[in-house]
């Protein structure tokens, strides 16, 4: 399996991945990226600030996701509960989809996995992220990685978010 930073040509299959993704939300009812977000801009934004990977096993594309290592705004506040780790640095995870032919597989664990191995060799002490309340599948599959619930997060735009951290070891 590898773990490779996306470039621009990756666009194409990235959507692909985003847009099943949109349609499974879509599908069970759930607003969480109906509004045209992610897209090919915010997307190219973390391709060119070297935050989106690509999960790939046998030369086949099994996810897409954003790892962050400058922190995250919407995180600074969290309500209802508190951080693991306050004041120390930390990477989030986002925009993550794993491709249809590959659901119910495991590849989520695997990529919380990756991008657990790539916290720890950059020196941060914890991993966060956050998801839909109605987000129950993501909300399964952050716990069964062993993150701990901390409390809610609001997006920019107003949004609740479920926020998880794990301390890796």
């Amino acid at each position: 399996m590898t773990f490779i930073h996306a470039q621009e040509t990756d666009m194409p299959e990235i959507m692909q991945i985003i847009n099943d993704a949109k349609r499974r939300l879509q599908k069970s009812g759930i607003d969480q990226w109906q509004d045209g977000y992610p897209n090919e801009e915010s997307l190219g934004q973390d391709i060119s600030r070297g935050d989106y990977y690509l999960y790939v096993r046998e030369e086949k594309l099994m996810a897409v996701l954003a790892l962050v290592f400058d922190g995250d705004p919407n995180y600074k506040v969290i309500t209802n509960g508190e951080w693991l780790t306050e004041d120390k640095p930390y990477s989030a995870l986002h925009r993550v989809a794993v491709a249809e032919q590959e659901l119910g597989k495991g590849v989520m664990g695997q990529v919380f996995k990756i991008a657990e191995t790539e916290t720890l060799k950059r020196g941060y002490a914890s991993l966060r992220v956050d998801t839909h309340p109605d987000n129950k599948r993501m909300q399964r599959a952050i716990e069964k990685a062993g993150y701990t619930y901390c409390g809610h997060i609001y997006l920019e735009n107003g949004d609740l978010r479920y926020a998880y951290e794990k301390v890796p070891h």
